[in-house]
């Protein structure tokens, strides 16, 4: 069964068109998706492409080429650019000089050879095809450093597709010897080519969409176990994680231990320098106590200035030594804010040993550290005592 080319543009225009609406109306009520306007706006520009194809029809050979050409190629660079945008800082940029230079390249070569028909068709299928490299390539994400869910295979795929189609109709076209009928290519190549080309838009799109749902879910997971300042696990995670830890530390009986940190006089600081400065001294802290923590261990925001460390597999000596390397690092520099120097000390308690059974509550334990945190404040500040 043969099928008619100017209908299938018409399905075509008709279904990237609404495609492009939807997608631009969650980008516009959801500000939060990242580069999802600009997928939209390269649907649109998809969309334009198969009525410019069309004007072959009523004799406009030559502005058809030359349009079709560029608003495929431009589609391309949209949705290459889209998918940068929306990892950007998460995985390596794309290089624009490249992008750009292959679109310019592609409408270049539709303009030199605009009556070469066979050269022509050639030459944009293979700069399309790098195009396509190039939307695969970003798909990939190289040096990303999440885990690829399910959105990003999707959209893998999907430019894989893309990338083989273009070479396919590459190779189909430079073996081609006739080239009679009124659009220039076959209409088996060309009618294959634009089925081709819109499972891949309707496969990309789906991916696109889907990588923006996980990565929002991320997102949402990750604010409902983390310290909006600091960053760091808050205080609904760590007691979540206390309760696996002791019952690992009781099933393998290895010790665990915990550090209570408090900052030493935070409310001098914050009535002294201000509490955008407190803002500073707490994320400074946490850095300076990440630097001295294995990737094993837990750090906690316990709430307001107060910190939790979990150390998987510890002993009470060996808690403490981390613990008095955390007071000196943190007391040994003052906290850089602006043209301030603002001084900081910590005082911690330390509890270490294996919970005795593992149903142990969690604040027996913190009881335990917390006391040892008191009796530090009670000697004095910025020191490390133990319960």
């Amino acid at each position: 069964m043969m099928i008619d080319l100017p209908t299938l543009l018409l399905a075509l225009t008709v279904t990237s068109g609404v495609l492009s609406v939807a997608v631009l109306a969650v980008a516009v009520r959801s500000r939060g998706h990242h580069g999802l306007a600009m997928w939209g706006w390269g649907l649109v520009v998809n969309a334009l492409s198969y009525p410019a194809f069309g004007l072959r029809a009523w004799g406009w050979v030559t502005v058809s080429i030359l349009l079709t050409n560029l608003l495929t190629a431009l589609t391309l660079v949209c949705h290459a650019s889209a998918v940068a945008a929306f990892q950007s800082g998460r995985a390596r940029p794309i290089q624009l000089p490249v992008v750009w230079g292959l679109l310019a390249a592609n409408v270049l070569v539709a303009w030199t050879w605009v009556h070469d028909d066979p050269t022509r068709n050639v030459l944009v299928a293979l700069i399309q095809a790098g195009l396509a490299g190039v939307l695969l390539n970003q798909a990939w994400g190289p040096g990303l450093v999440e885990r690829r869910l399910t959105g990003r295979w999707v959209m893998i795929f999907g430019a894989s597709t893309l990338v083989l189609a273009l070479l396919v109709r590459t190779g189909v076209m430079w073996s081609a010897t006739r080239w009679s009928d009124a659009y220039k290519v076959p209409d088996h190549v060309q009618a294959l080519t634009y089925l081709a080309t819109l499972m891949v838009l309707l496969v990309n799109s789906m991916g696109f969409v889907l990588m923006q749902m996980e990565y929002a879910l991320s997102q949402q997971r990750s604010l409902a176990i983390r310290d909006g300042l600091t960053g760091v696990h808050n205080r609904r995670a760590l007691l979540d994680a206390l309760q696996k830890y002791g019952a690992r530390s009781h099933r393998d009986s290895e010790s665990m231990a915990l550090l209570m940190i408090d900052i030493d006089h935070f409310k001098a600081v914050n009535d002294q320098f201000g509490h955008l400065a407190g803002d500073e001294v707490l994320r400074e802290v946490v850095r300076r106590i990440s630097h001295r923590l294995r990737q094993s261990d837990l750090l906690a925001r316990f709430g307001g200035e107060e910190f939790v460390v979990v150390l998987p597999d510890t002993s009470v000596d060996g808690a403490c030594t981390v613990a008095n390397d955390i007071r000196m690092s943190i007391g040994s520099m003052p906290v850089l804010v602006g043209q301030l120097a603002v001084p900081v000390t910590v005082s911690i308690g330390v509890h270490a040993g294996i919970p005795a059974a593992a149903t142990e509550g969690t604040d027996a334990l913190l009881a335990a550290s917390d006391a040892a945190l008191y009796r530090a404040k009670e000697l004095g500040r910025d020191r490390v005592a133990v319960a």
